[in-house]
């Protein structure tokens, strides 16, 4: 089955966070039944990870049912994708042969999941950083109205 496109961790985000300012926009991605739509089986550990996380500074607190339930409905209606063994090493490789560092590994980790499933385009709310990653790649960011513009 073609995919369309690949979310980005901060869309899934989005997407669950009801008071996330780019939920709306995120949400809607979903109502369009002609694109089809994956997520990276990392990004499902990520979003987890930032929905959790506890502590002042926590912008979500979600409880781990909450998170888990809230990422199982997205799952739901996305295709899985995700990179080898192999291929993971790899993408960490050249990522620090490449001289980069910190979270932004998690953005090379989509794009090279793009890349090994021919996912022509991500969508991000981090058009820039993407686009510098992947600029193979279309890189897009949803309208108010759910749809993927450049």
């Amino acid at each position: 089955m073609k995919i369309d496109a690949l979310l980005d961790t901060n869309v899934v985000i989005a997407m669950l966070v009801e008071a996330h300012e780019h939920h709306a926009p995120s949400l809607a991605l979903l109502g369009n039944e002609d694109i089809r739509y994956a997520v990276a089986a990392h990004s499902y550990a990520e979003a987890y990870a930032t929905l959790t996380r506890l502590g002042p500074r926590a912008p979500f607190q979600f409880t781990a049912a909450e998170a888990w339930s809230a990422l199982e409905s997205v799952r739901a209606v996305t295709a899985l994708v995700g990179l080898t063994a192999p291929q993971s090493l790899a993408a960490v490789r050249a990522y620090a042969q490449e001289g980069g560092v910190g979270a932004r590994l998690y953005d090379r980790l989509i794009g090279e999941s793009a890349v090994a499933h021919d996912i022509p385009a991500i969508v991000t709310w981090n058009v820039r950083h993407m686009r510098g990653l992947f600029p193979g790649l279309s890189v897009e960011k949803p309208d108010e109205r759910g749809n993927v513009v450049r």
